[in-house]
């Protein structure tokens, strides 16, 4: 059975390490138990905005021995989360923290030292360089901070599937933990969260943080956390950075308890581990990218490919379907005429197997005919606009 898991999009900002600040908002209101602390204007059930992508860094310890004012952290892990107000869904991208890309004034570098070098403001610029998507507000926190939300909650209860054991002397990271399922403190979750030495590298690690992520949000869920509540705000406050306005935190709160657990999902960027120059770097599979990046940001309707054919013998109308079906996220491969201009009524035709694009096409229409055929575009969903899109 679907349930409405109120604060969803909060606890995922939390659990993500960044901990996003729309959490802590809601923490206060409900601890104050009230609904009345929402400014007059922001008292409704809709998100007044377009889809926001918001960029959350967990920082690492930074240079050991340095003072706080000159410490350069690095991003130790690096999350984008895509709001979708409209529909109230979340995607989540993992980026590793070894991928090799361009760092304005740096030059070729793994991803995660563009924060120490230019701070939160260049890590969003490099992120918008790499994924050529626009990061709209960023989070952060670091491991200190993290280590505090955990214990704050009363710990996260995980099953710990094999032995994690690494130390790391000069870094100052000591990790030694038993298989199980058992309650992680803050110390501990941070080694969990932090572990890096899988088969399969830092994907695995970020497998391991997505499974941190679902285990935080049900630890969060549990009627005795809400005992909690005025600690983790307290934790959540002194722990997170932020650029988000507290207006805008409210109505990421409010929009939060809106969303359904099956509309957040998460996604690792593909690729491989690869040697350049002697150097370790996590290099992306680009077409896989591309096909990720779209579905993530763009919705799922990117992966929908559709030609339009002009069928009503109206100039123009075929380019302003395929306009409006794009600006809706659907991938137009094509815009041409169809084989006559006698289409009263428009009609989308579709092979067997793409029934289900079929079906989100004919959403954007009016009276859409449907038919299962061989379209004229081969494995394509086509619309034939009729005379009938005139009148829309």
């Amino acid at each position: 059975m679907r349930r409405v898991i109120k604060y969803a999009l909060i606890a995922m900002l939390f659990v993500a390490l960044a901990f996003g600040s729309g959490f802590y908002l809601t923490l206060l209101r409900l601890n104050r138990g009230s609904e009345n602390t929402l400014p007059d204007n922001s008292k409704t059930d809709e998100y007044p905005g377009e889809r926001m992508n918001i960029l959350l860094l967990g920082l690492d310890a930074g240079t050991i021995g340095a003072d706080e004012e000159h410490n350069r952290y690095r991003s130790d892990t690096m999350m984008v989360f895509s709001v979708d107000p409209k529909e109230k869904k979340v995607n989540v991208l993992s980026i590793p923290r070894d991928t090799r890309v361009r760092i304005s004034g740096v030059g070729f570098q793994k991803i995660n030292a563009a924060m120490a070098y230019g701070g939160p403001e260049l890590a969003v610029r490099t992120v918008e360089d790499f994924l050529g998507i626009p990061i709209h507000h960023y989070v952060t926190v670091n491991y200190s901070g993290f280590r505090k939300i955990v214990d704050a909650m009363g710990g996260i209860e995980i099953n710990i599937e094999k032995r994690l054991k690494y130390d790391d002397n000069a870094g100052g990271l000591h990790i030694d933990l038993q298989p199980g399922l058992q309650v992680l403190d803050g110390e501990k979750a941070e080694q969990f969260v932090r572990f890096r030495h899988y088969p399969e590298g830092d994907l695995g690690r970020m497998k391991a943080q997505q499974k941190f992520i679902e285990a935080a949000l049900k630890t969060l869920l549990k009627p005795s956390t809400l005992l909690r509540l005025p600690q983790i705000a307290q934790a959540v406050q002194e722990s997170v950075k932020t650029d988000i306005e507290p207006m805008q935190m409210m109505k990421l709160a409010n929009l939060a308890r809106q969303i359904q657990q099956d509309n957040v999902k998460m996604y690792i960027l593909p690729g491989e581990g690869r040697y350049i120059g002697g150097i370790s770097y996590f290099i992306p599979y680009e077409s896989e990218m591309a096909e990720v990046v779209k579905e993530v940001f763009y919705g799922e309707n990117a992966n929908v490919k559709v030609a339009v054919l002009n069928g009503s013998g109206y100039a123009g109308i075929a380019r302003k379907v395929a306009e409006q079906l794009e600006a809706m996220g659907f991938t137009v491969v094509r815009v041409a005429n169809a084989d006559s201009f006698d289409y009263d009524t428009t009609t989308i035709i579709y092979p067997r197997e793409k029934r289900e694009d079929a079906e989100k096409i004919a959403k954007v229409f009016a009276n859409a005919q449907m038919k299962e055929e061989e379209s004229p575009e081969e494995n394509l969903t086509t619309i034939i606009v009729g005379k009938d899109a005139q009148s829309d």
